[in-house]
């Protein structure tokens, strides 16, 4: 979620007029959406958008190499849920788009939906996230941003800096029913407890 600022810094749009054009092309080609009716001035990417954000232009790589990155990005995400000293926890990992089709190789990257769930029970989520955000030493630029960063971490964790793998939180039923888990919390005896899992956009 963004605001016409934040929106404007990002792309390198000069004035608030130029930023509300680029938007309003955006909004219209299906790329973002409003946020809600309580503030008009904050968007979010759709389905569509989060596709372009994520379009991989890197070298195809091999069906080979993309097991070895599903099979490392479940092993990555074993070791996360296994950690005490995060707050959030990877609920599920499923594939979908040209990884799911035994025909295609080479594939542009490996397209991953990522279910979320935190630790902390409801009552004390948002203190606990605070606590871990300022425990970091990062520096944010949105209070937004301090609040999402331990879900924005766990997608750099699980990522691992590839630019092959391609991970959203997007509910993916809405766009194709060929999907499959490739990990699950509650099948991993060595993961952490967890309080529900919940996509933070979608």
């Amino acid at each position: 979620m963004s605001s016409t600022g934040h929106i404007s810094r990002v792309a390198r749009i000069v004035g608030d007029d130029q930023a509300q054009l680029a938007i309003n092309a955006l909004t219209s080609a299906g790329y973002l959406e409003p946020a809600g009716d309580d503030d008009a001035d904050m968007w979010v990417t759709t389905i569509a958008g989060n596709a372009l954000a994520q379009a991989s232009f890197g070298k195809p790589i091999s069906r080979k190499t993309a097991d070895r990155l599903v099979a490392e990005l479940v092993e990555r995400a074993k070791k996360f849920n296994a950690d005490p000293t995060y707050v959030v926890s990877v609920a599920r990992l499923r594939v979908f788009g040209s990884y799911q089709r035994e025909d295609v190789d080479p594939l542009g990257d490996v397209d991953v939906e990522l279910i979320i769930a935190f630790r902390p029970n409801e009552e004390e989520r948002t203190g606990a996230v605070k606590r871990y955000s300022k425990a970091s030493g990062r520096r944010f630029n949105s209070y937004l941003d301090e609040l999402f960063w331990p879900e924005t971490e766990l997608r750099q964790i699980l990522k691992n800096r590839s630019a092959a793998i391609n991970i959203t939180q997007e509910n993916v039923d809405l766009l194709t029913d060929r999907v499959r888990t490739i990990y699950a919390i509650e099948e991993d005896k060595s993961a952490l407890p967890a309080n529900g899992g919940r996509r933070a956009f979608g």
